[in-house]
């Protein structure tokens, strides 16, 4: 067997193929496939910390985070789609909530098919349906279902009328309307 630069790689051992379900979502691919599909009815999901890693006191298993929604083409694939964004869902619940889901919580993913009334308020009683484990998903499931999910409490991440602008000024001052910007570190203070 020949070494140095002009050997070939040795031949690992392991899994012989990957199935496409184990390559992780883009959240700007799953929202794009989310806007894509308009027909499709809006399912409300949400996490719960099943196990804390915070010190004791922290009572949050009995209570649901609302983090976003999924659509399913056709509503056919609601729990595999639930179940495929798992990560995304649980990247940006602990997002949303930074004090109340710690990286290492061990969380339950579930999914509402109420729709929220504008009425509604924030401390209304959802009946979540946990998401369990979707053996049986197609092989293009990535490209029947999307998540969207909600805008942080800052803002930050909210819709605007119209078309995303990513230009840095247009983007700053989109913020300085809204109040999201601070002062500025030139400023003096009295």
């Amino acid at each position: 067997q020949m070494a140095g630069f002009g050997a070939g790689a040795p031949k690992k051992g392991g899994k012989k193929g990957t199935k496409k379900r184990d390559i992780k979502l883009k959240a700007t691919r799953q929202w794009k496939q989310y806007i894509a599909l308009p027909l499709s009815e809006r399912i409300r999901v949400a996490v719960r910390v099943v196990e804390s890693t915070a010190p004791t006191g922290a009572d949050n298993d009995v209570c649901w985070f609302e983090v976003g929604a999924v659509k399913s083409k056709e509503n056919a694939h609601t729990e595999a789609a639930v179940i495929r964004h798992r990560l995304l869902i649980a990247d940006h619940a602990r997002r949303m909530f930074p004090l109340k889901i710690l990286a290492n919580d061990k969380l339950e993913w579930g999914y509402s098919t109420a729709e929220q009334q504008e009425g509604d308020d924030e401390d209304a009683v959802v009946d979540w349906i946990v998401a369990g484990k979707g053996e049986d998903m197609p092989d293009d499931i990535d490209k029947l279902i999307g998540f969207q999910g909600l805008a942080d409490p800052s803002g930050f991440y909210a819709f605007s009328k119209g078309l995303a602008d990513t230009s840095t000024t247009a983007s700053f001052n989109n913020m300085k309307n809204k109040g999201i910007v601070g002062h500025s570190p030139l400023e003096v203070h009295d």
